[in-house]
């Protein structure tokens, strides 16, 4: 790592967690952190390698290297998840359990009694209701309710961090060595940085792709300024029912998700459409017989049953995932402790030494923040191994799939309760209600941009330069977010945002705790009704599984039935199932050159909308001051 990177790269951090809240809650524009390569890092990364291949032209030896540029856009991906759906998410929920009080939702007599202080700001004075309301003339922004509660729940989510970053490392030899995972997300960045951009930038259909998209958004940006001037509305669905009671199918042009799933293999883009329509089917049948799970659990966006049944093959996969990668895992640790010099760990960002023993330490403070919290270690241990199944099989479809958005279909603390059930007193289902601050609106998580920084480490010989960028990116894009974003909501108010977060007694903070009310007043033992669709989720993923290992010409990649039921995979199915007829169309009847040839224009396509929207962003900022235009999340 250099200077100069390390400067770029903490100006595109300051950029993504500072821009990104400022674009959804105060300029109203478009919602620019919400997938795995995200408009925010993407528009400053296409900005920088523009410039620099200008100034590659005014004089060779100024210009960044392949490397720096590398550094760069990983400092950008490992910020994404910061802004909106750590902060944002901490500081909705922490602030809303005294507020957000009513007689009607009976937090005061349920929840507060087990409310841990060290981890919620107190109630005394009016910091919370500043802190909604906006500030009183001349009064000060009230840092002090904050700073232990943040020191603790960030000392949390940073070692949660690290743990991830250490399975990172630990099975980065088995991703790219021994399964030859593509890490389709890095496609793009590779080739725009590699011998400068020079190749890409004189190929007729890479700025034919960036027209399209930059184009479309650039007219419509024109069109903001004339009354009755025409607007293109390709970021609006066109929605399809199949029958009365069926959910719909959205046709709606995604751009980057063309681009990124044009690299990806063609059985997994049509697995994903294949896998959606069966899932539109079965939740449509369903709906007609009127049978569903009938509990419902906080942030999930899905039919109940289908994402029950999603997160059963979602745990097959990275439960296959171990066993597949038993002997490097064997290797590591006959390494670490056996003191064999198995494997040479020289080109990973850490020792394996490091990545066991921060994994073991870090997984131990993690259990007792957890129980200090309220939670009884069995609950605890099995929330966070519901974590770890999220975490990692995202990290795996993504790097695997390129699967531009992603979330778990069920969240950790519902899948613990299923299991044990929700008696288990205020205690236990406090401290979960409190932990959706961190493991709720799981969206643009940490660890695959961990695993794009091994990647692009090893490709870019930077190895341990990698693990210091990742580090500086977390440490200042969290301290300058939630500087940033306490001052916006004291200043003028989070209620005023008009954000679903920031709801006081709804939102966020209401989803997590109005949950935990109904836990007491409906308790239930084991839910076998989920758990059932759970294990259906489990056999079918593993089926699958086995068939694609067993016979090279089965069709149908597993991973469709992983996605199949998340709102995000209908928004974007078209997008995939148009990549897949480019890409089949091409290989049939040109072959791997042409696939290559074409492959321009597709990353054209992805650049294209980056620009565009950073261009509009920046437009709304001058123009548009809280009447922005949004365009579709990400």
């Amino acid at each position: 790592m250099t200077l100069r990177s390390a400067i770029l790269g903490i100006a595109v951090v300051l950029a993504v967690v500072m821009g990104a809240p400022y674009s959804i809650w105060m300029v109203r524009s478009s919602e620019i952190t919400w997938s795995y390569f995200p408009t925010s890092a993407g528009f400053c990364f296409v900005a920088i390698w523009l410039a620099n291949a200008l100034v590659r032209r005014v004089r060779e030896g100024w210009a960044l290297r392949p490397a720096e540029l590398a550094v760069i856009v990983i400092m950008g991906l490992a910020a994404t998840g910061i802004p909106t759906f750590i902060v944002g998410t901490v500081l909705s929920i922490l602030a809303s359990p005294y507020y957000g009080a009513t007689p009607e939702n009976d937090w005061a007599g349920n929840i507060h009694p087990y409310l841990p202080n060290w981890v919620v700001p107190a109630p005394d004075g009016d910091a919370m209701r500043w802190f909604y309301e906006g500030l009183p003339k001349g009064q000060s922004i009230p840092f002090e309710a904050w700073v232990g509660p943040l020191f603790w729940l960030l000392s949390l989510i940073l070692t949660v961090y690290f743990v991830c970053f250490c399975l990172v490392v630990i099975f980065r030899r088995q991703w790219v060595e021994h399964e030859r995972l593509v890490f389709p997300l890095m496609e793009m960045p590779r080739l725009l940085i590699d011998d400068g951009g020079r190749p890409i930038l004189r190929t007729t259909g890479f700025w034919v792709g960036v027209a399209i998209p930059a184009g479309m958004i650039l007219f419509n940006i024109i069109g903001s300024f004339y009354i009755g001037f025409p607007k293109l509305n390709f970021n609006h669905a066109v929605n399809l029912q199949l029958s009365r009671e069926f959910p719909t199918i959205s046709l709606m042009l995604y751009f980057p998700v063309i681009g990124f799933m044009y690299l990806v293999s063609t059985s997994v883009s049509f697995s994903v459409v294949f896998f959606y329509l069966v899932a539109v089917v079965q939740e449509g049948v369903t709906r007609r017989i009127g049978y569903d799970v009938t509990r419902p659990d906080a942030f999930v966006w899905g039919m109940q049953s289908l994402s029950w049944q999603a997160w059963g093959g979602f745990t097959a996969m990275v439960l296959i995932s171990l066993w597949m990668a038993r002997r490097h895992v064997k290797a590591v640790l006959r390494q670490v402790f056996g003191g064999e010099q198995t494997i040479d760990d020289g080109e990973e960002m850490v020792s394996y030494r490091t990545a066991v023993y921060g994994f073991i330490i870090g997984m131990v403070y993690i259990l007792a923040w957890l129980w200090r919290s309220g939670m009884d270690l069995h609950i605890a241990a099995l929330f966070i191994a519901g974590v770890l199944v999220a975490y990692y099989g995202i990290t795996r479809i993504v790097i695997q799939a390129g699967v531009y958005f992603l979330t778990p279909p069920v969240g950790a603390q519902a899948f613990a309760l299923a299991i044990t059930g929700t008696s288990v007193g205020g205690h236990n289902l406090v401290a979960l209600g409190i932990s959706y601050s961190w493991f709720g609106d799981v969206q643009s998580i940490f660890m695959p941009a961990a695993a794009h920084a091994a990647r692009l480490g090893e490709l870019y010989k930077l190895r341990r330069s990698m693990a210091l960028a990742l580090g500086l990116a977390v440490v200042v894009g969290f301290t300058s977010c939630l500087y940033f974003l306490l001052t916006l909501c004291y200043k003028y108010g989070a209620g005023n945002f008009g954000s679903w977060y920031f709801v006081a007694g709804g939102g966020a903070g209401g989803m997590a705790f109005n949950g935990v009310i109904r836990h007491f007043n409906e308790p239930w033992p084991t839910d076998w009704n989920k758990l059932s669709y759970f294990g259906i989720g489990m056999v079918v993923y593993s089926l699958l599984a086995f068939l694609q290992y067993r016979f090279h010409w089965w069709p149908l990649h597993p991973v469709g039935i992983t996605v199949a039921p998340l709102w995000m995979t209908r928004l974007i199915v078209f997008s995939v199932f148009l990549a897949w007829i480019c890409k089949s169309s091409i290989m049939r009847y040109g072959g791997i050159s042409a696939y290559r040839n074409a492959r321009p224009f597709f990353m054209g396509l992805i650049a294209g909308y980056f620009l565009g929207i950073g261009i509009s962003y920046l437009v709304d900022i001058f123009c548009f001051m809280g009447e922005g235009h949004a365009y579709f999340h990400g």
